[in-house]
């Protein structure tokens, strides 16, 4: 399949040439998976953004598998490497948090002074630090310690646009 794509990381209309393996609905979307060539990788689309489409005569052999939950390991519509990531929720949110299983690998203990601590193994994609600074002041990453980097860029970017914004 020939494929006009309003690429979001780009910001820019993209051709591609694809093998469609399967559509996915997730997170109220439709996502199609498809095997990219030129990237020698399955790739994810929203069929959303999918701008036109041409059929080719030619047809392909999977060359790769695809498992069933393909975005278990992320809390989004995310692929790629689980890694640990271990948060501490401050006892005002404590009980939410508690209360509801965010992903299928969390464990959750209690802290002595009120805290619950979460571990969970997700890939650290973008699902997972808007759900992180979702929860505000409420919640600090403790490992790994890039991705509490990269959450204090991310607050310290939204403390400028509102500093910089007259109201």
């Amino acid at each position: 399949v020939a494929m006009k794509y309003n690429s979001v990381s780009s910001g820019r209309i993209r051709n591609y040439v694809i093998h469609p393996y399967r559509l996915v609905f997730a997170q109220g979307g439709l996502y199609l998976l498809a095997f990219v060539p030129a990237y020698n990788d399955i790739r994810t689309f929203a069929v959303s953004r999918i701008k036109g489409v041409s059929l080719a005569k030619e047809t392909f052999i999977p060359s790769k598998e695809i498992q069933d939950d393909v975005f278990a390991n992320s809390l989004g519509v995310n692929t790629g490497e689980a890694k640990q990531v271990k948060l501490e929720f401050s006892e005002h949110v404590a009980p939410y948090v508690q209360a509801r299983v965010w992903h299928s690998s969390q464990e959750i203990s209690d802290s002595s002074n009120g805290s619950l601590l979460m571990t969970m193994h997700v890939c650290h994609d973008w699902a997972l630090r808007s759900w992180i600074l979702g929860w505000g002041p409420y919640v600090k990453v403790l490992a790994p310690n890039k991705l509490g980097r990269i959450i204090q860029a991310d607050l310290a970017s939204t403390i400028s646009l509102y500093s910089s914004s007259s109201s």
